[in-house]
């Protein structure tokens, strides 16, 4: 085997190693604050909410905090779950090759799908927890929305490299 060709495979298995360990860690993430104590969580994003609050109304009322703070929850759902379904499908498009990458994007909605809907649903076994099908379905449609990003990028790129 020439010396090129065996740096381009260990390059090429590093990615794939690092991709994936990248991808472990942020799904280890997802879990760990889905599985955060109600009362943290709660404390966490109305110290957030007050602050943010504070810096947009001189003297925000409760119902202006409630407000910041249902748009920080919801935000945070739509973008974690945006980045574990672009950071999942980056893997997979990497893992999978060629006519196989379909597979390889269809196994990352799976992922995705699944982690959405069972982060949410163990939730309920969670002290000051509770399982809420619409923040299910919120994590849903970020991870959708990071798949569609990356396959769209993927495609841009494909046509940027045939035109160049």
């Amino acid at each position: 085997m020439d010396k090129n060709k065996k740096h381009h495979i260990l390059l090429e298995l590093g990615v794939v190693a690092i991709s994936f360990a990248a991808l472990l860690l942020l799904i280890y993430f997802v879990i760990a604050v889905s599985f955060q104590n109600g009362e943290a969580s709660i404390g966490v994003t109305m110290r957030l909410a007050q602050h943010l609050a504070g810096r947009i109304f001189e003297q925000p009322t409760e119902e202006q905090v409630k407000t910041t703070s249902w748009i920080i929850r919801y935000g945070a759902h739509l973008g974690l779950f945006f980045v574990v379904g672009f950071v999942t499908t980056f893997v997979s498009m990497v893992v999978f090759r060629r006519y196989y990458r379909i597979l390889g994007v269809i196994g990352a909605g799976t992922v995705c799908y699944v982690l959405a809907y069972y982060t949410e649903y163990y939730k309920q076994f969670v002290e000051g927890r509770h399982f809420h099908p619409a923040d299910a379905v919120l994590n849903w449609y970020g991870s959708l929305a990071g798949i569609f990003c990356m396959v769209s990028s993927y495609f841009l790129n494909r046509l940027l490299v045939k035109l160049s």
